[in-house]
């Protein structure tokens, strides 16, 4: 019997094809995860750290002072919640099949898209609490008006160092992970209409 041979699908057969390397595609994988734990890490040291000065200092500060600082602490903690509930995707991935992977990644992108909003607009919000925590211990006369003005200045400076850092910075993961998102979300469409 003779065997008919179509020019194409022998060209098809004899492609290459590289295979995937498991080993680096896991160490990415393990970075990231390792990468997603250090960053919850941070947030609740960032929460930590602050509530031990404040305990060792609670008797130094004043009510209005102390009620202004538990304030924000707890919105701190409510943020953080948040967000480590947004890296849910990232921290809690195990052995799933391709599509369940796919579909937590698109989640975790969009989740990190929501990060770097809420650090963006962290920024203003942090400017905003600046001067009414101030405002009122102004208000209240609760410092001199020299040790006032010294605090006022000092974290001003802080503020004018690090939050254009942090805006920048946020600033370009959104637009990275926007890319991201839409790279994929174009390939999974691809993929989708030639099945």
């Amino acid at each position: 019997m003779i065997e008919n041979r179509d020019p194409l699908r022998q060209l098809w057969q004899e492609q290459k094809v590289e295979q995937a390397d498991l080993s680096k595609v896991s160490k990415k994988w393990r970075k990231v995860r390792l990468k997603q734990r250090c960053y919850v890490l941070l947030d609740f040291c960032s929460l930590l750290i602050p509530l031990v000065i404040i305990w060792f200092n609670a008797a130094k500060l004043d009510s209005y002072t102390m009620a202004l600082v538990l304030g924000v602490m707890a919105l701190s903690v409510v943020m953080v919640i948040y967000i480590t509930w947004l890296r849910r995707f990232a921290l809690g991935w195990s052995n799933v099949s391709t599509e369940q992977h796919i579909q937590q990644l698109q989640k975790q992108i969009q989740s990190n898209i929501k990060i770097a909003n809420l650090s963006l607009h962290s920024v203003w919000l942090v400017m905003v609490l600046f001067m009414g925590f101030y405002g009122i211990l102004y208000y209240f006369e609760v410092f001199p008006y020299e040790k006032w003005l010294d605090k006022v200045i000092f974290t001003l400076a802080i503020n004018v160092v690090a939050l254009p850092g942090v805006w920048v910075w946020a600033s370009r993961r959104k637009k990275r992970f926007s890319k991201e998102l839409t790279e994929l979300n174009h390939l999974l469409q691809g993929t989708r209409k030639s099945q």
